[in-house]
């Protein structure tokens, strides 16, 4: 999340649970063009064990090139290609969730990911589309499959959406059956422990991704570590 999952935040997440725990989204032309402020953005925490970084991109040849520029210059150890964002300044200029609707250029852009990562696993994260009359979810997450992705996310809820209304868990339980070859991950509306575990419950989904569940409460993660163990949920941290 902008802002928000920076290298001091990302430490205070994995201090309380074991995760992947993804950067901001980096621009793939400001990542090729060498822009100063991506530089910043890209600086790993001292002691972050597993880097993954989240990627935009419209361009398949800019895409691929940024992905080399990770895995080569940054020795990064996953990359995350968003196809979710809803925010108007990136639609407009077709990326984000709005370019899924071009299922030739997403496949392009995913494909030429693949490519240039290697051994590094590339993973689509995405929304149910544009808006109810144009759904691009299940044809998506098979191009994907079909690309290379390593696991496909969902977050239920279309770009037109934003983040108002609830999640419709049941895209997510409609695309895992649809997803068989790679692990689909459910998105949207997980705010404890509890909701984690009622996700996949009700969807069969492989995993959970975490959001604005996590802004301002890092210890959510030891909620949830302690939920899929089995363990009894630890107290949240007084003031």
């Amino acid at each position: 999340m902008a802002g928000v999952t920076t290298p001091a935040f990302r430490t205070l997440c994995r201090e309380h649970g074991a995760g992947l725990y993804v950067s901001e989204m980096i621009t793939a032309r400001a990542l090729v063009e060498d822009n100063a402020r991506t530089r910043r953005m890209l600086a790993p925490a001292p002691d972050e064990p597993v880097r993954s970084v989240q990627l935009y991109g419209v361009d398949p040849a800019v895409v691929g090139a940024a992905v080399r520029r990770l895995v080569d210059d940054w020795g990064i150890d996953h990359v995350d290609l968003n196809f979710g964002c809803p925010a108007p300044k990136v639609t407009r200029k077709g990326g984000g969730a709005a370019l899924p609707v071009h299922h030739v250029l997403f496949a392009g852009v995913v494909g030429a990911a693949v490519a240039a990562a290697g051994r590094v696993p590339v993973t689509v994260k995405m929304r149910m589309g544009v808006d109810d009359g144009a759904r691009t979810d299940t044809r998506s997450a098979l191009i994907a499959q079909e690309e290379g992705a390593a696991a496909v996310t969902l977050h239920a809820r279309t770009a037109e959406q934003l983040y108002s209304g609830h999640a419709r868990w049941d895209a997510v339980a409609a695309l895992k059956q649809a997803v068989r070859h790679v692990p689909v991950l459910g998105n949207g509306d997980v705010w404890s422990a509890a909701d984690a575990l009622a996700l996949q419950a009700s969807t069969g989904c492989d995993g959970v991704v975490v959001g604005r569940g996590a802004l301002g409460r890092p210890w959510l993660f030891a909620e949830l570590a302690a939920a899929y163990a089995g363990r009894p949920l630890p107290a949240p941290p007084a003031l």
